[in-house]
């Protein structure tokens, strides 16, 4: 999985010399809640039940980004009560049905008797690799939190900088082409961690098996990559966290209800 530098937080910490896929956003401080929130008094956020939406990158206990604001349409990825339950399910309005990204799983049919409620469009999924800080509630309010999320989620602000993932080579880590990873170049790499590289001129994001000098995917189609005396390597930072965009952003061209 190659990696493209977004934008550094702030401009020094990051790496020079590439240009932005979002050249618009050249200028600009990023911050998690820019990346994440669209309407902030209308949005919550919510630990995802169970790993039923993980072909669509959303994975048990990943922190779903909840909009109210959003008016939701079949095929869009929801957060709703169903008879005194919560859950996370593709919404298919037409024919009044909640479905899951696994195949294997029931559909649910919603019949006029149940007490169903959709209570937002999840617009965005984070995924934590390395555990900072973490979050206690499972599921609060965007416009109760004190600070930003950035002093939630961020170990290091100050050496943190964002880039876009291309490839499917960590997709079973939960990292799928088009997610914006978060790269800690603070936190120490160790047996394990997901990594950001520089190996060879290229930004990498692997797997680092330090003991036995590979990287590692773990999409198993692809075999580890050795690191040799002759190959230029360097670690760019641990992926601390990655975001999987379901809903538009005009930051990485996406729009409403992709999935």
């Amino acid at each position: 999985m190659r990696v493209y530098p977004l934008i550094p937080w702030p401009a020094h910490a990051g790496i020079s010399g590439f240009e932005s896929p979002a050249a618009e956003y050249a200028q600009r401080r990023l911050s998690i809640d820019n990346l994440l929130i669209l309407h902030p008094s209308a949005t919550f956020f919510h630990a995802a039940p169970d790993d039923s939406m993980k072909r669509v990158g959303i994975f048990d206990n990943d922190l779903l980004v909840v909009d109210r604001h959003v008016t939701p349409r079949t095929g869009c990825i929801i957060v709703g009560k169903y008879n005194g339950e919560r859950i996370c399910k593709i919404f298919d309005q037409q024919n009044k049905q909640l479905m899951s990204s696994d195949e294997n799983l029931q559909t649910i049919p919603i019949h006029d008797y149940d007490d169903f409620t959709v209570e937002g469009v999840v617009i965005r999924s984070l995924r934590q690799h390395q555990h900072i800080k973490g979050i206690v509630a499972p599921s609060f309010e965007y416009s109760h939190l004190r600070g930003g999320l950035d002093d939630l989620l961020l170990g290091h602000p100050s050496a943190t900088w964002f880039g876009i993932a291309r490839g499917d080579s960590m997709q079973d880590e939960g990292i799928f082409n088009g997610d914006v990873i978060i790269v800690d170049r603070k936190t120490l790499a160790q047996q394990g961690s997901v990594i950001v590289g520089q190996f060879n001129g290229e930004f990498v994001c692997k797997i680092f098996d330090k003991k036995r000098r590979l990287l590692l995917s773990s999409n198993e189609r692809y075999p580890a990559i050795p690191i040799r005396d002759f190959d230029t390597f360097s670690v760019e930072g641990v992926v601390t966290s990655s975001v999987r965009f379901h809903f538009k952003s005009s930051l990485l061209s996406t729009w409403p209800c992709t999935h």
